[in-house]
């Protein structure tokens, strides 16, 4: 018989085979070999794994709902930086929390989930603790954006729309483009 080389990535000796399938040069490589082969398999397991949870979240429609929101909130407070909350006025430089908050509740209507318009920053006091602070975003939503777009949103405050899977993946890929574009023009191609 002509000689083989061993299978085993660790010797890798040239050898004369004792037996007609015979891949490794002894029977510690054989045990070694046996172990890559496995160790290889259960990686290959793995990735595959991998791949299918990828393509399911591509698909489950409350991970993805819950990733656009995640990215659109980002962007609002990217565009927003340095500005007061939309409510008090407050500045965000002794320890409140900038917000993205919504004036007319995600929870009444689906459709402004994702506006632009019905989305600014907030301090997490009028956020979290005065409800939003309905009254007073108002006013200073009045100021930023207009009467009419402020009636805009309060006659659709409860306006419901489905997501479809394609319309979320379309709101996640045309922020993550946004966001990052603010961060390129805010920190000189640092990403």
């Amino acid at each position: 018989m002509r000689q083989k080389t061993c299978k085993n990535k660790e010797c890798k000796k040239k050898f004369t085979p004792e037996r007609q399938m015979q891949t490794t040069c002894s029977m510690e490589c054989a045990i070694k070999y046996a172990q890559q082969l496995r160790d290889k398999r259960e990686a290959t397991k793995k990735t595959e794994a991998r791949k299918a949870l990828r393509e399911y979240k591509k698909n489950d429609k409350p991970i993805l709902l819950q990733l656009a929101q995640k990215l659109v909130n980002q962007y609002i407070r990217l565009r927003d930086k340095g500005l007061p909350c939309i409510s008090c006025g407050h500045n965000f430089n002794n320890g409140r929390q900038e917000h993205a908050g919504h004036y007319i509740a995600r929870s009444k209507s689906s459709l402004l989930r994702f506006d632009e318009r019905n989305i600014n920053t907030q301090c997490n006091i009028c956020n979290d603790h005065l409800s939003g602070n309905v009254a007073e975003y108002r006013v200073g939503l009045i100021k930023k954006i207009g009467l009419k777009e402020v009636e805009f949103l309060e006659d659709n405050k409860t306006a419901l729309k489905t997501w479809t899977v394609e319309e979320l993946q379309a709101v996640i890929s045309t922020y993550r483009k946004k966001v990052k574009e603010i961060k390129i023009k805010g920190e000189g191609l640092k990403i």
